[in-house]
């Protein structure tokens, strides 16, 4: 299957986004983000390194998403070489850009709203992504039983190795496939929520 054929009966992000139920978790994240728009007191110094993290964040899940052919090919090149699951490597770094960037340390307010995004952060890392992760993996190794074995052998799950590991495909970047994976709306929900932060 080429790049420009993949996923082409996959919906875009809206119709799937309208047709899916939200479950109490997702309505509670939600909420939460709602909250911290709300609330935010960020100053410019935090703001600016809190944005420094989420578009480190962003860079990543692009270049991963660049790379990603769900459930046709399993993905080990680009960023895949160094982490099992850099997407959600990406996703830690903007929830702590995020977290950084609505909070401040020149007051109560500003020190509560950071110590609300510590929280956050822990119920993502602690709580919700052993779990993700012990779902993924058994359907990678479900859907690529003797790829995905291998790749588990020499790349960490989550923490990346320094070093990218040589799986010997020779798959690259591709504008098509990040298209296909509809993470582009994602950069700008993050900008507008950023705005509307300081704002």
């Amino acid at each position: 299957m080429t790049d420009r054929h993949a996923y082409r009966t996959t919906p875009p992000f809206w119709q799937r986004l309208a047709a899916r139920r939200l479950s109490p978790r997702q309505w509670l994240v939600w909420g939460a983000a709602l909250a911290v728009l709300i609330l935010a007191e960020p100053d410019i110094e935090t703001f600016l390194v809190g944005c420094g993290f989420v578009a480190a964040g962003l860079a990543l899940r692009v270049w991963t998403f660049g790379h990603l052919e769900k459930n046709h090919r399993l993905a080990t090149t680009g960023p895949y070489a160094h982490s099992r699951n850099p997407a959600y490597l990406g996703s830690l770094a903007i929830l702590v850009g995020i977290a950084i960037a609505a909070g401040n340390n020149d007051g109560a307010a500003g020190i509560a709203m950071w110590i609300a995004g510590a929280v956050g952060i822990g119920v993502f890392f602690l709580g919700y992504l052993p779990r993700k992760f012990a779902r993924e993996h058994a359907r990678m190794a479900d859907i690529f039983p003797a790829e995905a074995p291998r790749h588990a052998a020499h790349v960490p799950a989550f923490w990346p190795r320094m070093t990218p590991w040589a799986s010997g495909d020779p798959q690259r970047f591709s504008w098509v496939r990040l298209r296909a994976n509809h993470e582009i709306v994602w950069p700008a929900a993050c900008v507008v929520g950023l705005a509307a932060m300081w704002l």
